[in-house]
């Protein structure tokens, strides 16, 4: 037998051609594929870079009572409207979590989402604006969610 000769069982060659036809027109492609280098780039994204960040407040107040829409009112206008002056968008929404103790609790709630750059300062804003919600309410947490995106205004 020529050593370049590999043997295969009679019952296993359709399965072997079978495997050939599937392999070997990978390989050639493999072989004559352009490097990445060459492949035109993505076209840019319209817009600038930026931060998306949402905001998820529970209005339920521990011992009883919801956060009023005058409070809330108040909330945006002391803390988070000087914090982020450029604009924002507020919804009402209806969350459900676990408390420390293991209990769901569901409740209403506001969701701001902010548009911002990723700076320290902004990232020290959002933690000042969940910080003073969690204080005045008496809130174990605010949700925050952070996605980068492309934004045009």
């Amino acid at each position: 037998m020529h050593p370049a000769t590999i043997r295969v069982p009679r019952r296993l060659l359709p399965w072997t051609a079978c495997a050939l036809l599937v392999l070997l027109p990978a390989c050639h492609e493999e072989r004559n594929a352009k490097p990445e280098a060459s492949a035109p780039a993505a076209p840019a994204l319209p817009g600038q870079a930026l931060l998306k960040t949402e905001l998820f407040f529970g209005r339920g107040i521990p011992g009883g009572g919801l956060v009023s829409e005058a409070e809330w009112q108040a909330f945006l206008e002391k803390e988070v409207t000087p914090r982020f002056p450029d604009g924002l968008s507020a919804f009402e929404v209806q969350g459900q979590w676990r408390d420390a103790q293991g209990q769901v609790v569901r409740e209403p709630s506001k969701m701001l989402v902010l548009i911002h750059e990723d700076t320290p300062a902004k990232r020290k804003a959002l933690e000042e604006v969940v910080a003073a919600y969690k204080t005045q309410f008496k809130q174990e947490s605010v949700m925050r969610l952070t996605q980068r995106v492309h934004a045009e205004f």
